[in-house]
């Protein structure tokens, strides 16, 4: 009876311990490929952000020109006005 519970204890330990480890393994996968989720997310956050900024130096550049005395020259040039002399 004695090496019958102790065959007992160890099949127990053994059957916890693998399912611990079956456990574990899902655990580890899972976070694995949430990581690899949320690196793609962020390059492609990173790649919009870059995109947005060109977008905004270009506009930042227009909106210059359009503010500067060379925009209404060519502006009064386009619709005809001439300066006089």
């Amino acid at each position: 009876m004695n090496e019958e519970k102790r065959n007992r204890f160890v099949a127990a330990i053994t059957v916890n311990a693998v399912i611990l480890f079956v456990i574990l393994v899902a655990v580890i996968i899972y976070q694995i490929v949430d990581i690899a989720v949320l690196k793609s997310k962020r390059d492609n956050l990173k790649a919009e952000i870059d995109y947005y900024t060109t977008e905004t130096e270009k506009e930042s550049d227009s909106l210059d020109y359009y503010k500067s005395k060379d925009y209404l020259l060519d502006k009064a040039f386009e619709y005809g006005f001439v300066f006089g002399d």
